[in-house]
């Protein structure tokens, strides 16, 4: 199959989910490349990058970057658009911008949304959505108001595996849900990247050594994992408890282990744990676990693997892949990003079709709260509860 009868059929089958409250298409212009400013060129918009130049469909027409080092390399990877030191001289400059891409630190991630969610602008924004509840709520009104869509970057949810396992728990191929169990463990940040100077001191450092610019290291890169658990789990959460801390990386602000039990309306208890210390890959490394009343479930190899709870021999069900063969040749440093290329395909799909997206602002909300609450526990060694936070 050619890669544009891959890209009409992901169309077709991408973003069943909940419509986005005011998520508007693009004007009738279907055939037209979508136009996109990239706000943040630091080091994951390498990664956005070099996939856009394999997307005919988007053209990226602008970049900002305060930092002139990531602007000069974002440009490399994008000839022929404008670059601007600062956001807003684009936001206001520009009348030929379809989409505007954020990939800035986190802490920016609410402000530049939603500037650009004002000047009418439809956004895909990496996760995390903010790093407060309140922004996250902002930012939401913000779409609400304008009428433009807002999506969420948590591109996990289109692993193929991922998708397949949700399909067959919403079956009951394993019955009711009763415990799930989940990890990351991988290895540390790169301290020469994702550099960021503290007005305050003028030091440069790594943007996620800091509760400030960060959050917390749970927003960062768990947060994937637990986004899609709480896809799998569907339901509202009840209670948090987090234990953890800096057992290797004392010197950081934010930490680097951490253990969670969630507990859901559902009934539904919900283990996961956290590492930075470990190696970036490997058996176990990022695990899943679904127990139901009928049986247990987990992605093997490509495929789902189910077993019965009586000790019956393993099924496994064989996974479609429709994943394009750009998606998988696309080399990001040492590694392929498939999902991040199959996020912009659903992303267009919301822009000219004005379908929901994959992950609603609403989903990106509840992660992010959910993190912050086991982050809460964390420090002060208190069950949190869902109320604990604004709502």
């Amino acid at each position: 199959m050619d890669s544009q009868a891959n890209r009409r059929s992901f169309l077709v089958t991408a973003g069943a989910s909940v419509l986005a409250a005011g998520a508007s298409a693009l004007d009738a212009q279907t055939e037209k490349p979508i136009r996109i400013a990239i706000i943040g060129t630091g080091t994951r918009s390498w990664a956005h990058l070099a996939i856009l130049k394999t997307l005919p469909q988007f053209q990226v027409v602008a970049l900002a970057d305060p930092t002139p080092q990531n602007l000069d390399r974002g440009a490399s990877l994008a000839p022929g658009a404008k670059t601007y030191s600062d956001y807003r001289k684009l936001l206001a400059e520009r009348n030929d911008i379809d989409a505007v891409i954020v990939i800035t630190p986190s802490f920016l991630h609410a402000e530049v949304t939603i500037a650009a969610l004002d000047r009418g602008l439809p956004v895909l924004c990496e996760k995390p959505m903010a790093t407060k509840v309140e922004d996250a709520n902002r930012m939401i009104e913000a779409s609400r108001k304008s009428g433009k869509l807002l999506y969420i970057g948590f591109q996990k949810r289109l692993v193929p595996t991922t998708a397949k396992m949700r399909e067959l728990i919403a079956a009951g191929e394993i019955g009711a849900i009763q415990f799930v169990s989940g990890n990351l463990f991988r290895g540390d940040w790169n301290p020469a990247s994702w550099k960021y100077t503290d007005p305050k001191t003028g030091v440069a450092t790594n943007w996620r050594y800091l509760t400030f610019t960060e959050g917390s290291a749970l927003l960062e890169d768990g947060i994937h994992e637990m986004d899609t658990l709480n896809w799998m789990i569907a339901s509202p959460v009840v209670r948090v408890t987090a234990a953890g801390g800096n057992n290797v990386f004392k010197q950081r602000e934010t930490i680097d282990n951490a253990a969670l039990i969630v507990e859901y309306e559902s009934g539904v208890k919900l283990s996961f744990d956290f590492c930075l210390f470990a190696a970036n890959a490997g058996p176990g490394s990022r695990r899943m676990v679904i127990i139901g009343s009928e049986g247990v479930m987990q992605p093997e190899n490509g495929r789902v693997a189910i077993r019965g709870r009586s000790g019956s021999a393993v099924r496994y069900v064989d996974v479609v892949d429709n994943t394009p063969k750009e998606a998988t040749a696309t080399q990001v440093g040492s590694a392929q990003d498939p999902e991040t290329y199959k996020q912009y395909l659903a992303f267009e799909q919301s822009l000219r079709t004005g379908r929901p997206p994959a992950v609603s602002p609403e989903d990106g909300k509840t992660a992010i709260k959910l993190m912050l609450l086991a982050e809460k526990s964390l420090r002060t060694h208190r069950i949190m509860t869902w109320n604990d936070l604004p709502a």
